[in-house]
């Protein structure tokens, strides 16, 4: 394995994200929100008890349903109601879905914006980063409309809650290489840019940490200036980096190429990266996870569509512990449930 190390040092700011809280319960499985053979959203569950898959949840239990076309973004929120996007086809409106997850039956939707993907629930809102034009939309749980368009920039597919700020990141294919952060409470929209596209953000202890396409760089950005600060360098023969995946308040995960999953970890002030799975022939990562009681990482592969792969790897070495099938292809989000 490879590691190299960066110094810099971290802000005193205690807030942070936290994995989605466990309420100390034990994993009882894994959503995984993907597209169907016969062209609809949907989403599998992983019993990890069973260590067994259940694909296509909502038309197998909604017969004649089906979900918009484009799968976006899933999560499971404190209401223990799934939410989740499906961009829908190009130059109509797309839809969100809250569904009961004891059930998998759908209890409300809104067809709404351009190709609405990421999005953060807070507060009892939820921003989605409309990526087929320039805005978010402003929800309520309820699916009232708060805000209709705030103006962020060229296609926003990612959003972020962090320092009562919502971070918007975007799709890579655009010309648009800057964040946008935008205020809670009145949603004023601050800019910050980066030399290429940003396309994920996490944050814990040492600020917003963000990740750019066609570039190897992470960025840090102060949570009082939204600034950047510095940035470190991924040691990684790709180009770019796809994603980071919060671990802990001083580590998180680094998918380079669609490839790699480099662990980064901060030790006295130090920035180290490790490879800690290594790029294989035919694993190309898509959706990626961080499961904290089991100190695993799961992520699905789709090198042989129509159907993908799920496979759990350590958290730490990177073994693959296992795998499954998965009916579904185009896999977008896991979401792990804890009852």
């Amino acid at each position: 394995m490879l590691s190299v190390a960066f110094i810099f040092f971290a802000c005193s700011d205690s807030e942070g994200p936290t994995v989605p809280g466990n309420g100390g319960n034990t994993l009882t499985g894994a959503y995984i929100l993907y597209y169907t053979p016969s062209s609809s959203t949907d989403y599998a569950f992983y019993d990890a008890a069973k260590d067994s898959v259940t694909d296509f949840l909502i038309t197998s239990n909604s017969p004649g349903v089906k979900l918009n076309v484009n799968p976006g973004e899933m999560k499971l929120n404190s209401d223990r109601m799934l939410y989740l996007t499906a961009l829908g086809i190009p130059g109509h409106n797309g839809t969100i879905y809250k569904v009961d997850p004891s059930n998998n039956i759908i209890q409300d939707s809104l067809q709404f914006g351009s190709a609405p993907d990421g999005f953060a629930i807070n507060n009892n809102r939820i921003v989605v980063g409309n990526s087929g034009s320039t805005n978010v939309t402003v929800l309520d749980l309820d699916f009232n409309i708060v805000k209709d368009t705030v103006e962020v920039g060229s296609n926003p597919a990612n959003v972020l809650y962090a320092f009562n700020k919502y971070v918007v990141t975007r799709n890579a294919m655009n010309n648009e290489p800057s964040a946008a952060f935008v205020d809670e409470i009145n949603y004023a929209v601050t800019k910050q840019f980066f030399p290429a596209v940003p396309v994920s953000a996490i944050y814990n202890v040492n600020g917003i940490l963000i990740s750019t396409n066609n570039n190897k760089n992470i960025y840090r950005v102060d949570q009082e200036s939204f600034t950047t600060t510095d940035s470190f360098s991924v040691p990684t023969v790709y180009s770019s980096l796809t994603r980071l995946v919060f671990k802990t308040q001083n580590s998180f995960y680094v998918v380079a190429g669609g490839k790699e999953v480099w662990l980064a970890t901060v030790n006295s002030g130090t920035f180290s990266f490790t490879n800690i799975f290594q790029a294989v022939s035919d694993i190309n990562i898509m959706a990626i996870a961080y499961e904290s009681s089991a100190n695993e990482v799961y992520f699905t592969s789709e090198s042989n569509p129509p159907g993908a792969i799920l496979f759990v790897i350590d958290g730490n070495s990177g073994t693959i512990k296992r795998f499954k099938s998965l009916k579904g292809n185009n896999t977008q989000s896991i979401v792990f449930r804890y009852f």
